[in-house]
């Protein structure tokens, strides 16, 4: 035992006592970590639900508060006791003193007029006051009755502030209406924030005390409306501030502006029942150190209870294998005095474990066992000895013969222009010369010991090549050893390249080797296709086009025609000699009649070295009508410049010819017939230019037809009237068939001029446009004369009856789609029949042509007045936002009769009553808009005229 401590070995004893004591110490140690993690991520979830849900309530607590306080001010904006204009204003004054008692936090009540002036306020605060500036008032029109946390701007320096901080409300707003439904201002409320604070003291001020809980109450934007006096009117960017926005409740970790760490609950107000919300955000947040210090508490207990279990369990651990190792420490010191020589067995022990005494038996046995061995090792190691040192020195002869025949064939190989590629039965490579990295990229480290396969196999030839292998090794003989093939091969990148191989066998014994001389034939095989394709393209362009050619030696024999030769030239497909081909055809000069010599001939002229281009000849077939065609040629030559023959090409013109006669007498016909029309013709291209214009352009324009051909239509039109047109031009050019009218400036004045452009496709390729202009200058005048009879008013000047009900759909339809309100007055003039009948209908006219002159006079641009018939004007108002912007122009029309009429008879005062009403829920029955308009000018008479009265035509009566 002592040798063995000395030789750096350990005892078992005190090592099962470490070992265990360090398995208990990692297993408190794993155990601390895991369910500290388990119980800091559950600690997290229930406090961060915690911290959401009081986050929730609060934000739930404000919005029913709000919502009470929301219905409460629209209640008070409908009591007819507070907003009908007959009560007197001290019991409206008492009215609201009472609910801002019953209501405290409601710092501000108080009514406006349409013109923003307070008639009426709670404890007579700004009664006389202007707030038509402020947000609430204008917004109140508009349907927007909410607005957010600000600071009190009239009202701070009126109502008392004890604590210093500045007054901060909540703006309420609605519009009242009188017992006859018309708005007649605004009624409107300033909420204090200080309920807010309240709302949050009642969730949360508790549990904040006990667990350093804080609040945050902010904006839509950020802005804190409550919270730690640090944060005061700041704008935080959290992040639990955008969660809240995209997912309403819930909770989150994150840092805030003093650098600590926080599990943050958040919540955003989303309204309830009729109340919209404002989006505030209620954040509740509690320090993570605070959060977590019961996890702490249970991590540090499991710590300590783990260290302890494994210094008692390493205990009990060594003392039990104190007492199982001391048997095992006697066999020890006699394996000692064995091994020195000094025993020759183990003596019995004293032990009751049966394994020890196996042990004990099984050493014994094998100690003598191993004596009569070593006897017999000794005599047969001299024998060996012996054979080995002869055999040694044979081998050493043999391997130094070996070693000099691989140096010999190793160096053929190595040299050698092609690659070798040795591999054994299996197909592993076994050699790799430097040419063969060359060719496939691989270095001989890499190669050797791959397979064949799937280092220079294509993938589509892999499962081929094992085929052959497999076969090889079953039948012993291969269809390619011996040969040479051209086959793909596949370098290291994964191009695949042609080669061309030889493979060779050796049989060693049972096992063969296959060796391979590989070269690469990529630039040979690329030359030969190349050759192919030419050769097959230019076979296949010559038999397809319809130009004839022909190819001669340079001895002048011809040896090619094509197959538009041969049908020019009615030749059969075999060569003919050159006494033949007269039997077939004869050729002439360009006139007809002189035949052409052999020497006169393209293809021979070409040979001579002279450029033949477009050299005009005709041939007689003997059994077809002529033909006209254009041959152009030249001279062959080698790459060495030696002549080797000439090529000729031979076109058939002879339907071109016939066309450009038609096409002659065509053109002369069509001159004639468009040159004696009154109506412009031309024909513009693709590119804008013109191609044909009649006489009727010199007529017009007193530019002669044939200077316009050719040039652009920019410069026929002028830039002005270009740029004009241009979108009506960019059409045309599309291929859309385009008609429009023009006023163009013609010799005897401005005429006008309908224009229409028809587009010019042939089999369906767009080649331009036609132009064709006619002058209906006076079909338009006459029909514009009609047009202002039919709905023009001889007398006042004014749109019609018929005039009125075209403008009045358009202003209801323009209306419903800028989604503003639309207002129609009814005028009639006051006592109308009087005037006629005590000064005479001439006064009368003079009386409806000065009333309408003051009536358009009054009203604004967009405002459209009709005359319906006898004294009855009627206007319709565009662009409006309210009923009181009608109002406006109305009183605006009454103000402009203030002033007496100049008649015949003398001075004489003229007064209008004025119908109006209001629509802005669409769609709108016209009928009865202006069945609405009539009822509220009868309104105005019965109240005495010269004055007007407003109505609203409500959803349903619009639908």
């Amino acid at each position: 035992m002592l040798s063995t401590l000395r030789s750096g070995r350990l005892s078992l004893a005190p090592t099962l006592a470490a070992v265990t004591a360090a398995v208990m110490l990692l297993l408190t140690l794993v155990t601390v970590q895991l369910v500290g993690h388990t119980l800091a991520k559950q600690a997290e979830a229930d406090i961060g639900q915690n911290l959401a849900e009081l986050a929730y309530q609060t934000t739930d607590k404000l919005d029913r508060g709000m919502f009470e306080r929301y219905r409460e001010v629209k209640l008070m904006s409908e009591r007819l006791a507070i907003t009908d204009p007959t009560v007197p204003a001290e019991t409206k004054r008492a009215a609201i003193d009472s609910m801002q008692r019953t209501f405290p936090y409601f710092a501000w009540i108080g009514m406006t007029d349409n013109r923003g002036t307070v008639k009426v306020a709670s404890s007579g605060l700004l009664e006389g006051k202007d707030v038509s500036a402020r947000p609430w008032f204008a917004a109140a029109y508009e349907g927007e009755h909410l607005h957010d946390v600000h600071e009190a701007v009239l009202l701070a320096k009126l109502l008392p502030n004890p604590t210093g901080e500045p007054k901060r409300f909540l703006d309420i707003a609605f519009p009242y209406r009188g017992p006859d439904g018309v708005i007649n201002g605004v009624f409107g409320t300033h909420l204090s924030w200080q309920w807010a604070a309240a709302v949050e003291r009642s969730v949360l001020r508790t549990l904040a005390k006990r667990k350093a809980v804080d609040t945050v109450i902010l904006s839509r934007k950020g802005a804190v409306l409550l919270g730690p006096k640090e944060y005061a009117n700041k704008v935080l960017d959290q992040e639990s501030l955008r969660r809240a926005a995209r997912d309403k409740n819930g909770s989150v970790i994150e840092t805030w502006p003093d650098g600590q760490r926080y599990l943050v609950g958040y919540s955003q107000s989303a309204g309830h029942e009729s109340y919209p919300g404002m989006g505030w955000v209620v954040l509740v947040r509690q320090p993570l150190a605070e959060a977590f210090k019961p996890v702490d508490a249970l991590r540090n207990k499991i710590l300590w209870a783990g260290l302890l279990a494994a210094a008692l369990v390493s205990l009990l651990v060594w003392v039990f294998a104190r007492n199982i190792t001391r048997p095992l420490d006697t066999i020890t010191r006699h394996a000692d005095a064995l091994r020195a020589g000094h025993a020759r067995e183990i003596p019995p022990l004293r032990s009751r474990l049966t394994e020890v005494q196996i042990l004990r038996s099984t050493l014994n046995a094998l100690l003598s066992k191993l004596l009569a061995n070593e006897q017999g090792l000794r005599e047969l190691n001299a024998t060996l000895e012996t054979r080995v040192t002869e055999r040694t020195t044979e081998l050493h002869r043999a391997v130094e013969e070996t070693r000099k025949g691989e140096q010999r064939v190793k160096a053929i190989i190595d040299t050698a222009l092609d690659a070798f590629v040795g591999a054994d039965a299996q197909g592993r490579i076994t050699d790799w010369n430097p040419r063969a990295q060359d060719i496939f990229g691989w270095t001989r480290e890499e190669a050797l010991g791959r397979t064949i396969t799937e280092t220079i196999v294509p993938p589509r030839f892999r499962e081929a090549h094992e085929a052959g292998m497999r076969r090889f090794a079953s039948t012993g003989s291969g269809s390619v050893v011996g040969k040479r093939i051209q086959l793909s091969a596949l370098r290291r990148d994964g191009d695949e390249f042609p080669v061309e191989m030889t493979i060779g066998l050796v049989n060693a014994g049972e096992t063969s080797f296959f060796g391979a001389y590989i070269q690469d034939i990529s630039v040979r095989k690329e030359i030969e296709d190349e050759l192919a394709r030419e050769r097959e393209l230019l076979d296949a362009v010559l038999d397809s086009i319809d130009v004839g050619v022909m190819v001669c030696s340079s001895a002048g024999e011809v040896t090619m025609f094509n197959r538009a030769a041969r049908e020019i030239l009615t030749l059969p497909a075999s060569l003919l000699a050159p006494e033949e081909r007269a039997a077939h055809y004869r050729l002439f000069a360009a006139d007809g009649q002189t035949p052409m010599t052999a020497e006169q001939t393209p293809l021979l002229r070409a040979l001579r070295g002279e450029t033949v281009e477009n050299a005009e000849i005709i041939v007689k077939p003997r059994a077809a009508a002529p033909r006209f065609l254009f041959a152009s040629g030249r001279a062959l030559h080698a790459r060495d410049g030696s002549g080797i023959g000439a090529v000729i090409a031979l076109k058939d013109v002879t339907a071109l010819k016939e066309s450009a006669r038609r096409l002659e007498e065509s053109e002369r016909s069509l001159r004639t017939i468009t040159d004696n029309l009154p109506v412009l013709i031309g024909h513009v291209d693709r590119d804008g230019r013109y191609q044909f214009a009649n006489a009727t352009y010199e007529t017009w324009f007193g530019v002669p037809a044939r200077s316009i051909v050719g040039q652009t239509m920019r410069a026929v039109m002028g830039e002005a009237l270009y740029r004009e047109h241009e979108p009506l031009l960019a059409r045309s050019l599309a291929g859309e068939t385009v008609r429009f009218e023009v006023a163009l400036p013609l010799g005897d004045g401005l005429r006008t001029v309908e224009i229409t452009r028809i587009p010019d496709i042939h089999e369906g390729q767009y080649k331009g446009f036609y132009v064709l202009g006619a002058d209906i200058s006076a079909a338009r005048l006459h029909e514009e004369a009609l047009a202002q009879l039919a709905r023009i008013d001889t007398l006042t000047g004014l749109p019609n009856r018929r005039a009125y009900q075209e403008h009045l759909t358009g202003a209801l339809q323009r209306a419903q789609r800028a989604g503003h309100g639309i207002g129609l007055m009814f005028l009639d003039v006051d006592h109308f029949k009087q005037v006629n009948d005590t000064l005479g209908h001439a006064a009368g006219d003079t009386v409806l042509y000065e009333f309408a002159q003051r009536v358009r006079g009054a009203v604004r641009v967009t405002d459209t007045v009709c005359r319906l018939a006898g004294d009855e004007f009627t206007v319709i108002l565009e662009g409006l936002r309210s009923p009181q912007e009608a109002a406006l122009v109305a009183a605006k029309i009454l103000k402009a009769f203030e002033p007496a009429f100049e008649l015949e008879g003398g001075a004489r005062y003229v007064s209008t009553s004025i119908g109006v009403t209001y629509a802005d829920s669409f769609p709108v029955d016209s009928d009865q808009l202006g069945a609405d308009a009539d009822k509220a000018l009868y309104m105005a008479k019965r109240e005495g005229r010269g004055r007007f009265a407003v109505s609203r035509l409500e959803g349903a009566r619009a639908a």
